[in-house]
C-alpha cells in the first residue's frame, strides 16, 4: 500500500468526535476493524463514551497505547518472553560491566576500580537512566571523550567509556535473557521492517495513528514503517499545516514530522470560518502563595455565571498539588485522572519516618526521641486498635500516648525495650500484645534488614499489620487503601525479586534503594464518570477538548518546567549524544498547552510570583512564559498594556492588619481571685514573687491556674542543671568548714577540680549535654571558681549551708508564710551575711534604691490596711528598680528567725569574676536599720498589687525567649 496522506484536525475543534465521524467512514461503518494507536489511554475513555452515546451493541475499534504496540513488534521477532528487569537489576549489571572495563581503561580503574555497590548507586541509577533513553531514541552509545571540563571526573570517566559500557551491557542483558523497555523499543525498531500480523495495514483492517506530538527515535522509525505500509496519521494541529502557510511555533515538531517523512496533507475537516478565527477568553492570576491562588480558583469556580458550562478542567502542573486543589473546590463531587506520588502519600510518611527513625540510631542501639515521637504520632497507627475477651474496643493510641509520655521524660536517646516494657506493664494483655507487635513490625525489623530482600519484607509486614488491625477505616480512605495496594503489589517485588536481593548493604545504602523505589511508583485514579469537573495533569490533556480550562501554577519551573541538572549528562552535552535537549521538552509542553487552550472556550491561568531568584536559594516563583506570550498577544489584540490588578490580569489583595499592640492579660474574675486567697494562704518563696515581679501573666499561669508547662526534652545547653552542678561544687567545697572559719587560700585548685568532677559525673552532664558544651563547662567552671575564692573575703565564719528557712512575715499588719533556702549564710563583722549563687545573667538593682526614704513612705502609706486601692505607678516604680525580691525577702526572714542580726545579702556572678554584688552595699546603723525595714515594705508591696491586682497582664522582655508559657501568649 503507498502511503497516505497526513490528517490534520484544527485545534479549535474537539479532536475525538472528529476522529470518531473519520474511524466510521475508512472503516464503511465497521469501527470494530479498526486499528487505533494513541500515546496513552486515557482519549479511549472519552471515544468509549461517543460510542456508548449512540446506543446498541456494536463492535469498537481495538486500542494499543506506544509501549503495548512495542511489546507486540518486540514479541513477533523473539524466541519467547524475556524478563524485564527492574531498576535495581540494571544498576547491578552496570556496576559489574564497569568493574570488567576498569582493567582496560586508566580512567575507570582510577575512579571505580574499588567502588563497591553502596557507593556506585548514585552513578549507576543515572547511567542505566541515560542508556534507556538512548535505547528508546535507538542510538548506539558511543565513547564521548574531552568532557573533563563539562563535568565532575566520576562522569568523564563513564562518558568517555560509554559506548564500552553499553555494549557490555546489552551484552550481559542476552546472556541473562533480560530486556528493558527501552531495549523493547530499540530491538522493535531495528525489526521494523516484519510488522507483525496485529498491526499490518489492510483493506479491510485499517490502521490509525492518532494524537502525537513528539515521537522518540523508536516510535518515529515504527510508526514511519506503518504509515509507508497504509497507516493513516492524524494530527490535531494547527490547520495552516495543511495550507503550507505559517504555523503556530508550537507545532514546530509537527511541521517537521512532515519534512522528514516527505509526507502530504490535507484537513481532515472542512474548515469553517468561525472556528478558524476562534479565540479563548483569557484570564490571569497572580498570587503571593499557594493558598491565594487556590482560593481564586475557588470563587471562579463557584461563580453563578459558569455553572451552566459542562465541560470543565482543572489542569495541575503539578501532582503534588492534587490535594490542596481537592480541599479547595467547592465541589467534592469532581473525577481525577493523573497520577499521585506514592512518595507523597501518608504511607510514605510512615516509611520515611521508619527510615529517619533507624539512620537517627545511636551505636549502643538508642533511638533520638524525637524521630521516635516521629513514628509513634503518625495517624495510622494511631487508628489501629484490637478487642479484648469482651469485645471491647482498645485502642493502639492509649499506648502510644503512655510511651510518649515515658519519652518526654527521658532523655535525647531513647532505650526503647526498656521504655516499652514499662509501658507494656501498665495495659491489658490485648492491647500489650498489640503495642509490641506495633514496635517488632515497625521498629525491630526495619533495624535488623541488611538486604532489599529484608526490606521488602518489611514493607510487606507494615501493610498486613496495618490491614489486620485497622478494620474499616480503609474503606473511608481509598487513596491510602490504594497506595497500600501499590506498596505491595509493585513496590515490594521491585525490592525483592531484583539480583540485588541478597547483597548485604549498609544501613544508609539499604534506605537509599528504598527511597528510589518508593520514588518511582505512583498512585492513579480511576477517570470515572467522564461528565462534570474534570481534574487533571497536563499530559494527561492530550487529544482531549474542555470549554473551560482552569490550569493551577503556571510557574515556569513547572510549564514547560525546569529539568533537573544531571551531573553525569548536562543540557548542554545531550545533541552530542543525539539526544533531545531543553528545547525539544518546551516544545512537546507547548503544544500540549496550546492545543488545549485553543478549544476552549475561556481559559484562566493561576500562578504565584514574585522576585526572580536562581532556585538553589529557593527563590519566588515568576509566570511561565508560556503566559507570558498568552499575555503579550492578549495586550496585542486589546491594544493596550494589561495593568496587574484590573482587567483579565488580577492580582491577589492581601489585607494587612496593624499587630496587636495591647499584652494579653486575664481578668480577675471568681476563680482567679480564689486562686488568689489560696495562693496567699500557702507558704510563700521570693522565687514566684520574682516571677510575679517579672510576668504577671505567667505568674496566673503557672501558679494560679496551676498549668504545667509541656514536658520537652531539651537537646541543647541545659542552664538549670549546670547551676545545679556548680552549687553542688560550691556546697562540697565548703561542707568542711562548716561552723569554722575559712581564710582565702584554703581551698586549693586540686580540690575545686575533683569536686567539680564528683559533682559533674553525679548530674551525668556529660550524657546530658552537647558536647561541644560539656568540652566548654569543664574547662570553662573550674576557671570561673577559682576566681570567686580568689575574691572571697581575706576570712569568714560558715554558719550554714543550703539553709532552709520557714517563717512567718508580718507585712503592712497582715501575716504570711514564708519558705525559702539560703545557699551560703556567712557571719562577718559580727553580723549575717547571705549570699546566694548565680551562674545565669544578674539583673543589678537600684543602688540608691534603700536611702531613698521618700519613696518608702509613699510605699508605707499605700499598704497601710485602711487603703482599698494601690497606685500602680508605685509597683511599676518598685519593679524596676528591684528585679529581684529574694535578698530582701531572705533578710527579712533572718530578722524573723533570731539567727542573729542581719547585715547584708550579696548575690554572686559566677558566671564571670565570681564577683558578689551586695543588695545594700555597706550600709550600717540606722542606714542599716531603715533598709531592712525597706526590705519588708518592698515585700509588702508586691503582695499588696497582687492581692488587689483587676487583672494579670504579660510583660513582653527577653524573658519571652524561654518563657514555658509563651505559647499561650501567642495564641
Amino acid at each position: 500500500m503507498s502511503a497516505t496522506p497526513f490528517l490534520i484536525f484544527p485545534w479549535q475543534r474537539a479532536f475525538l468526535p472528529d476522529l470518531k465521524v473519520m474511524l466510521e467512514e475508512y472503516s464503511n461503518g465497521r469501527p470494530g476493524s479498526v486499528l487505533l494507536i494513541v500515546p496513552h489511554n486515557r482519549p479511549w475513555r472519552y471515544l468509549l463514551q461517543l460510542y456508548a452515546q449512540e446506543g446498541g451493541p456494536r463492535l469498537l475499534p481495538k486500542v494499543l497505547t506506544v509501549s503495548e504496540m512495542v511489546t507486540a513488534w518486540r514479541s513477533g521477532g523473539s524466541d519467547g518472553p524475556l524478563y524485564t528487569a527492574n531498576l535495581l537489576d540494571r544498576v547491578a549489571l552496570l556496576h559489574a560491566c564497569v568493574q570488567a572495563l576498569t582493567e582496560e581503561d586508566a580512567a575507570l580503574s582510577a575512579r571505580f576500580a574499588r567502588m563497591d555497590m553502596a557507593l556506585f548507586l548514585p552513578w549507576g541509577l543515572r547511567l542505566a537512566a541515560l542508556l534507556e533513553e538512548m535505547l528508546g531514541q535507538g542510538l548506539e552509545p558511543a565513547d564521548l571523550s574531552y568532557v573533563e571540563n563539562e563535568v565532575a571526573a566520576p562522569a568523564a570517566a563513564l562518558l568517555g567509556a560509554l559506548g564500552r559500557i553499553g555494549r557490555s551491557y546489552l551484552n550481559a542483558l542476552k546472556k541473562r535473557q533480560w530486556t528493558t523497555p527501552g531495549l523493547d523499543q530499540h530491538m522493535a525498531s531495528r525489526q521494523a521492517a516484519h510488522i507483525p500480523p496485529l498491526l499490518l495495514p489492510a483493506a479491510d483492517r485499517p490502521v490509525v495513528i492518532a494524537g502525537f506530538s513528539v515521537l522518540t527515535g523508536a516510535e518515529d522509525r515504527l510508526l514511519r514503517a506503518l504509515w509507508q505500509a497504509g497507516a493513516h496519521v492524524c494530527l490535531h494541529s494547527d490547520p495552516a499545516l495543511a495550507a503550507n502557510a505559517p504555523t503556530h511555533w508550537a507545532c514546530a515538531e509537527h511541521a517537521a514530522w512532515l519534512r522528514r517523512w516527505q509526507a502530504q496533507v490535507r484537513l481532515a475537516v472542512a474548515p469553517d470560518p468561525r472556528e478558524a478565527s476562534h479565540k479563548p477568553r483569557l484570564s490571569f492570576f497572580a498570587g503571593y502563595d499557594c493558598h491565594s491562588q487556590l482560593q481564586a480558583l475557588r470563587e471562579t469556580l463557584a461563580d453563578s455565571r459558569h455553572t451552566a458550562m459542562p465541560s470543565t478542567a482543572v489542569v495541575l502542573t503539578d501532582s503534588a498539588l492534587l490535594m490542596p486543589v481537592l480541599h479547595h473546590l467547592p465541589d467534592k463531587d469532581v473525577n481525577v485522572s493523573m497520577g499521585y506520588p506514592l512518595s507523597r502519600s501518608p504511607l510514605n510518611r510512615l516509611l520515611d519516618a521508619l527510615l529517619r527513625l533507624q539512620a537517627g540510631r545511636s551505636d549502643d542501639g538508642r533511638y533520638y526521641w524525637r524521630d521516635l515521637l516521629r513514628c509513634l504520632r503518625h495517624p495510622y497507627l494511631k487508628m489501629l486498635a484490637v478487642n479484648d475477651a469482651e469485645g471491647r474496643s482498645l485502642s493502639l493510641r492509649d499506648a502510644l500516648r503512655r510511651l510518649e509520655i515515658l519519652i518526654r521524660t527521658g532523655s535525647r536517646f531513647v532505650d526503647l525495650p526498656d521504655l516499652a516494657g514499662e509501658c507494656r506493664a501498665t495495659l491489658p494483655v490485648p492491647l500489650a500484645a498489640l503495642f509490641s507487635q506495633c514496635l517488632s513490625v515497625m521498629v525491630d525489623a526495619v533495624s535488623a534488614a541488611r538486604t532489599t530482600a529484608d526490606m521488602a519484607r518489611c514493607l510487606r509486614d507494615i501493610c498486613d499489620f496495618l490491614l489486620n488491625y485497622g478494620g474499616e477505616m480503609w474503606r473511608h480512605f481509598p487513596l491510602d487503601a490504594e497506595a497500600m495496594y501499590r506498596l505491595m503489589r509493585h513496590t515490594e517485588p521491585v525490592l525483592r525479586k531484583t539480583c540485588l536481593a541478597r547483597t548485604p548493604f549498609p544501613p544508609s545504602v539499604l534506605h537509599g534503594i528504598t527511597r528510589q523505589v518508593l520514588e518511582q511508583e505512583r498512585v492513579p485514579f480511576e477517570a470515572e464518570p467522564l461528565t462534570g469537573l474534570q481534574v487533571l495533569g497536563m499530559l494527561e490533556t492530550r487529544l482531549l477538548h474542555f470549554q473551560r480550562v482552569l490550569i493551577v501554577d503556571a510557574t515556569d519551573d513547572k510549564l514547560p518546567g525546569n529539568p533537573a541538572q544531571d551531573p553525569l549528562l548536562p543540557d548542554s552535552l545531550r545533541q552530542v549524544l543525539g539526544l533531545p535537549d531543553a528545547r525539544r521538552r518546551e516544545r512537546a509542553a507547548a503544544h500540549t498547552l496550546y492545543r488545549l487552550c485553543a478549544g476552549a472556550d475561556e481559559v484562566h491561568f493561576f500562578w504565584q510570583e514574585g522576585i526572580s531568584r536562581s532556585a538553589l536559594f529557593d527563590g519566588k516563583k515568576s509566570r511561565s512564559r508560556f503566559v507570558e506570550q498568552l499575555i503579550w498577544e492578549e495586550e496585542q489584540r486589546r491594544g493596550a498594556l494589561l495593568v496587574p490588578g484590573e482587567g483579565a490580569l488580577a492580582v491577589a489583595r492581601c489585607a494587612v492588619r496593624a499587630a496587636q499592640t495591647r499584652p494579653k492579660s486575664l481578668e480577675r474574675r471568681a476563680g482567679l481571685d480564689a486562686a488568689v486567697r489560696m495562693f496567699l494562704r500557702e507558704p510563700l518563696s521570693a522565687t514566684r514573687l520574682d516571677v510575679y515581679l517579672q510576668c504577671p501573666l505567667r505568674f496566673a499561669w503557672q501558679y494560679l491556674c496551676r498549668l504545667a508547662p509541656q514536658r520537652e526534652i531539651n537537646e541543647g545547653d541545659d542552664p538549670s542543671a549546670v547551676g545545679i552542678c556548680i552549687h553542688n561544687t560550691l556546697r562540697a567545697l565548703y561542707e568542711p568548714y562548716l561552723h569554722k572559719e575559712v581564710r582565702r587560700g584554703d581551698i586549693s585548685m586540686q580540690t575545686v577540680q575533683a569536686r567539680f568532677q564528683e559533682a559533674l559525673e553525679a548530674a551525668d552532664l556529660r550524657r546530658l549535654l552537647p558536647a561541644d558544651s560539656c568540652l566548654m563547662l569543664e574547662t570553662a567552671a573550674p576557671l570561673r571558681l577559682e576566681r570567686f575564692l580568689a575574691r572571697q573575703p581575706e576570712s569568714t565564719l560558715i554558719l550554714a549551708l543550703e539553709k532552709k528557712l520557714t517563717t512567718d512575715l508580718t507585712l503592712s499588719g497582715r501575716g504570711y508564710a514564708f519558705t525559702g533556702a539560703l545557699d551560703r549564710l556567712d557571719r562577718r563583722d559580727g553580723l549575717l551575711y547571705v549570699l546566694d549563687y548565680k551562674t545565669g545573667n544578674i539583673k543589678r538593682h537600684d543602688e540608691g534604691l534603700w536611702t531613698d526614704a521618700p519613696f518608702f513612705h509613699k510605699v508605707a502609706l499605700a499598704c497601710a490596711p485602711e487603703q482599698e486601692t494601690l497606685p500602680e505607678a508605685l509597683f511599676e516604680e518598685l519593679r524596676e528598680r528591684l528585679p529581684s525580691l529574694q535578698l530582701p525577702c531572705y533578710l527579712s526572714m533572718l530578722k524573723v528567725a533570731k539567727m542573729g542580726n542581719p547585715g547584708d545579702a550579696a548575690l554572686v556572678e559566677l558566671k564571670d569574676e565570681g564577683a558578689e554584688i551586695p543588695l545594700f552595699g555597706g550600709l550600717a546603723d540606722e542606714d542599716l536599720t531603715a533598709a531592712l525595714e525597706y526590705c519588708d515594705l518592698s515585700l509588702a508591696l508586691a503582695l499588696r498589687h497582687l492581692e488587689s491586682a483587676p487583672q494579670f497582664t504579660a510583660r513582653p522582655d527577653r524573658h519571652c525567649a524561654w518563657c514555658p508559657y509563651a505559647g499561650l501568649c501567642a495564641a
